[in-house]
């Protein structure tokens, strides 16, 4: 037989392995979202395709700017990027396995022999003091006949694909929270220059009551609703100082710069963002959102763990060879009787293992089926997001509509008071109480337009950010 004899135990010992029945659960294959994609199209939503520096569209130099120091600067994308190169790493290691291992192994063993020890009582020729001089080349070899350590290498390389999907996530959530951010910003300017207008209109009104006052036209309620009115206003001006502040020192953290590192950041005219929609909302294209590519290349992976712990079920062959030198004298080591060498091929086949192998398949069929429901569950969350998005989109858009038309009226109602002033047929108060009817108008459409511009930057991260008909 021969050296065969390795062959015919591994043919005959690997059919005769039975590896446990197990199930394995099913990914979701689709997500149905068309339907609110068409009625976003008939309310108007444009349909085409959004490039990948989506924040251009907003044509903000000092947004660009916070989201370009943030994707060099941001600590979180560095700590991605940190977690992406350790998973490369560890795909190095796994890839080890599909090669043979060559170490070179220089020893010098020094032995004293005691006198009436076992050895020199039977061979007192034997010198007491013996050094065992060996330099050796180990070659280790395990071969894969089953595919294990390819299996695991594939599942490395679907770890560290997952983290690029993860750090690619990491980039979308900072450069849409950022673009958030910066717009809640601007509509606190905003908000902030209106109410600034509707104190003074009301400190105006204040000193007209308490001039009426003087003169025994008005009694003291009046000026004392009109001081009020003024104080509830000088509030809620106050309290938007803090949030502003806020929102400043959330944009430095976000781009990776300390409270003190000045970014100047003025108020702006709103953007005409427009975010069209892709031709179909299918699952092939919400799939392509990163935290969705990073959990599919994790249930690819566990699928190729799977695979690996069902080899342990049958046998496997390690194959280790010494190449060297060796002598118990320096001085000869290097000569011709010095060669030694052996090869030793080992045949592992398990046959009791109390049930460990058993469960070390089932511990990865069950990571497989957690992975899937895991993605299953994010597949749904990403249409819930979407189909919220643009229910929202329809929403703020009806509603805008109606207070456009609710602020134009109140423009009509403060010109029309202001002629009726000049003809005498009103008062001054009559008119200043017009001017703050419209500002409230204002204020009331400009903070929907701005909650249509934020639902949008939502859209945009719902959607995974910029997409094309290819991609």
């Amino acid at each position: 037989m021969g050296r065969w004899w390795i062959g015919i135990i591994l043919v005959g010992a690997g059919s005769c392995v039975k590896v446990p029945q197990h199930e394995l659960a099913e990914r979701l294959s689709s997500c149905g979202v068309e339907e609110a994609r068409l009625d976003a199209m008939e309310a108007g939503v444009a349909e085409g395709e959004l490039g990948q520096t989506w924040w251009l569209e907003f044509d903000d130099e000092t947004l660009t700017e916070l989201i370009e120091m943030a994707l060099k600067g941001n600590p979180t994308l560095k700590q991605a990027g940190a977690r992406l190169n350790a998973a490369a790493e560890v795909a190095l290691q796994k890839r080890a396995a599909l090669f043979p291992q060559v170490s070179f192994d220089p020893n010098d063993i020094w032995q004293h022999y005691a006198k009436d020890g076992f050895f020199r009582t039977y061979a007192p020729n034997i010198p007491a003091m013996v050094n065992d001089v060996m330099i050796y080349f180990t070659f280790t070899y395990e071969v894969d006949f089953w595919g294990k350590n390819r299996d695991l290498f594939r599942a490395a390389l679907g770890e560290m694909r997952a983290r690029a999907a993860e750090q690619r996530q990491a980039e979308l959530l900072i450069t849409t929270s950022i673009a958030y951010i910066y717009e809640e910003l601007q509509f606190l300017l905003k908000k902030r220059s209106i109410l600034e207008k509707q104190e003074a209109i009301r400190g105006r009104i204040e000193e007209i009551r308490e001039q009426r006052k003087m003169h025994a036209l008005d009694g003291a309620l009046p000026q004392l609703d009109s001081r009020s009115s003024t104080l509830d206003v000088s509030a809620l001006l106050r309290e938007v100082g803090p949030k502003i502040d806020e929102h400043v020192h959330m944009l430095h953290r976000l781009a990776g710069l300390t409270p003190d590192e000045k970014v100047e950041i003025v108020g702006k005219p709103q953007p005409c963002l427009q975010v069209p929609l892709p031709k179909e909302l299918s699952l092939d294209l919400l799939a392509r959102r990163p935290d969705l590519a990073a959990s599919r290349e994790r249930v690819e992976a566990a699928a190729k763990r799977i695979d690996a712990a069902k080899t342990d079920f049958y046998p496997n062959v390690n194959l280790t060879s010494l190449i060297g030198l060796e002598s118990i004298f320096w001085s000869k080591l290097f000569g011709g009787q010095t060669y030694s060498g052996s090869l030793q091929p080992a045949l592992h086949l398990p046959i009791f293992t109390a049930g460990k192998i058993k469960a070390q398949l089932m511990q990865q069929v069950a990571e497989f089926n957690e992975a899937t429901y895991a993605y299953n569950a994010l597949i749904l969350q990403a249409a819930q997001e979407v189909a919220d998005a643009l229910s929202t989109l329809i929403f703020l858009k009806e509603e805008t509509t109606i207070r456009l038309h609710s602020w134009e009226v109140a423009q009509k109602q403060e010109s029309l008071t202001k002629k009726r002033l000049e003809h005498a047929i009103d008062d001054q108060i009559a008119w200043l109480n017009a001017q703050y009817k419209t500002l409230d108008m204002e204020l009331l459409v400009v903070s929907l337009e701005y909650a249509t511009l934020l639902e949008k930057i939502l859209l945009i991260r719902a959607l995974g950010g910029g997409y094309s008909d290819g991609a």
